[in-house]
């Protein structure tokens, strides 16, 4: 079966005594088979439990369903899900018998998360809203960047045109007092 299998070599800080599951966080794609596997001395005492993060309760995994199956070895506890659909994501914890709340079970779980696939609409629609964002923020940058570089040019080339003569107080003296005929 060609999917992904979740094991644990090590305790996860000592937190989860006699009790093997040490991989955090997996994610797979719809469809895809995984596998969980809990090393215990205690394979009879021990089962598997699932949280889903929405809700406050938790579902015991103790019998093989359709959807999964459980096999107990000497030495060690196997969760497979078959195909792993959108439900199946949650917290999967391998814990004792017997849990009836989920704040009763260690912290040692392996969050499952299944991702879905895009079609190529899909794709095709979210490439095009990409391209949409990305021409409006280049013609945006454009405006902006260009409306204070001409404003400026303008104040400039202002100041460059009245360099040469005198000041405007200045010349209005100076034609009053031609026009009038005096001197000074």
């Amino acid at each position: 079966m060609g999917g992904a299998a979740v094991t644990a070599l090590s305790p996860a800080a000592g937190t989860c005594p006699l009790l093997y599951q040490n991989l955090r966080y997996v994610a797979i794609k719809k469809n895809m088979p995984i596998s969980f596997i809990c090393y215990t001395e205690e394979v009879q005492l021990n089962q598997w439990y699932k949280i889903e993060k929405k809700r406050n309760d938790l579902s015991v995994l103790d019998q093989n369903m359709p959807s999964y199956s459980i096999e107990r070895t000497n030495i060690s506890i196997n969760l497979t899900l078959f195909r792993a659909t959108f439900e199946d994501s949650g917290i999967y914890v391998c814990d004792r018998k017997g849990m009836l709340q989920k704040d009763e079970l260690h912290s040692c779980g392996t969050e499952l998360r299944v991702l879905g696939t895009s079609s190529i609409k899909q794709l095709q629609n979210r490439n095009t809203l990409k391209d949409a964002i990305i021409i409006i923020q280049s013609i945006l940058l454009v405006i902006f960047i260009s409306i204070p570089i001409l404003l400026f040019l303008d104040k400039a080339s202002d100041s460059a045109s009245t360099e040469g003569r005198f000041p405007a107080g200045l010349a209005a003296v100076s034609c009053s007092a031609f026009q009038a005929g005096q001197s000074w």
